[in-house]
């Protein structure tokens, strides 16, 4: 019994060290030591490449920034005639009409209105069947976009291999506590991001700000997990690549309190995990490349199967300590001083690590055993400013 209970704990705990360990040194190589060198990995751009674009924003209820939100699309440098702003609104409360105000003074502002609560994906859907566009250019409302955020997105398109290109996300509140913590997660993010796209494509997409070929995702409606989480993969699926680029920045607000971050994190931890396990035949597959064979064995390992494995390890030393109390003593040892190390090496990396977990738990409970959908826009006010 305490031999078998052991090995569980060693088991366990080994498999997180493994799967972080190896992605983290490959990801290592590729975002640190192995540099842009040849014409291939350079990213294809034209500073005179400026096709018609469509920005699709999906809204509900948010009637104390949209004035803001729209303020800001209209203040981009990309060319007015070069772009349409679409809405696509199920409110009830006053952001329809302040929408249909600013449509009615900008004729490039468009308005798609829902009675019924439609939620993201199919409200994001709806507004791509009505874009006139051939490039989609992804926005959130409580978002906002450097001034040559489009640009900065659009300008890789001149490349044909390129499908999809997703920005830098800048935190405006890192002063304070969960701000702070939540613009440390994001440089580990955007560290990712940069080095997937330097190793083929990226799994991470950005809903905030990012843009795609329209003819890439018609048939994106039901796929059965959240639109931009999906985006990453299905054009990859089709032979593209999805492309990280941190000059396309756009800027948002961090909730107020970890309870509201875990929150929010909990909602897109579900969209990684339902669009993983919908996409799963992609895993192994030598037809994507490093995407299929690293990428996505990688993030499904540590979006899945790590929560799981710390979470059983952790039981599993918890019943070793009533029968083996020296070894267990030794084990919680090992974890206390783990602890510590990340303490002093960042204050914020350890809650970083233990919110991420969390969140990854609660979204497999909730998509096992709750069947929640994930996809109504259930945005965390404090974070609306």
């Amino acid at each position: 019994m305490i031999e078998v209970l052991r090995f569980l704990v060693l088991f366990f705990f080994a498999i997180p060290v493994v799967i972080f360990g190896f992605y983290g040194l490959i990801l290592v190589y590729f975002g640190k030591i192995r540099k842009p060198h040849k014409e291939t990995d350079k990213p294809a751009f034209e500073s005179e490449f400026k096709p018609f674009v469509s920005v699709v924003t999906a809204t509900h209820n948010e009637e104390m920034i949209i004035a803001k939100k729209i303020e800001n699309l209209l203040s981009s440098n990309y060319p007015m005639q070069n772009r349409e702003m679409i809405f696509v609104d199920d409110s009830n409360d006053s952001t329809p009409s302040i929408l249909e105000q600013y449509s009615l003074k900008y004729p490039n502002i468009r308005l798609i209105r829902f009675s019924n609560r439609m939620g993201y994906s199919p409200s994001m859907f709806a507004g791509v069947k009505e874009s006139k566009g051939d490039i989609i250019v992804l926005s959130d409302a409580g978002s906002f976009h450097d001034g040559d955020t489009i640009f900065n997105l659009v300008r890789h398109f001149g490349d044909p291999k390129i499908g999809a290109v997703t920005g830098k996300d800048v935190i405006l509140n890192a002063n304070e506590e969960v701000g702070s913590s939540e613009a440390f997660y994001l440089r580990i993010l955007n560290f990712v991001g940069t080095a997937e796209t330097r190793m083929d494509s990226t799994f991470y997409f950005k809903g905030e700000a990012s843009a795609v070929r329209k003819k890439l995702i018609l048939d994106l409606s039901g796929i059965g997990a959240t639109f931009d989480t999906a985006v990453a993969l299905f054009v990859r699926q089709k032979g593209y690549k999805a492309f990280f680029d941190p000059e396309a920045k756009f800027y948002e607000y961090a909730p107020k309190e970890r309870n509201e971050r875990v929150k929010q994190k909990t909602i897109r931890a579900a969209g990684w995990i339902k669009i993983l396990l919908k996409f799963r035949s992609m895993i192994f597959n030598r037809k994507y490349g490093k995407f299929g064979m690293l990428t996505l064995p990688a993030n499904f390992g540590m979006l899945i199967i790590a929560p799981v494995a710390i979470l059983l390890g952790l039981v599993s030393l918890a019943v070793l300590t009533f029968f083996d109390p020296f070894f267990a003593l030794y084990a919680w040892g090992v974890l206390a001083a783990l602890a510590l190390l990340s303490i002093a090496a960042s204050r914020h990396l350890l809650r970083t690590f233990l919110d991420f977990e969390y969140s990854l738990l609660k979204a497999l409970y909730e998509i096992a055993f709750t069947k929640k959908k994930h996809d109504q826009i259930d945005k965390v006010l404090s974070t609306r400013r």
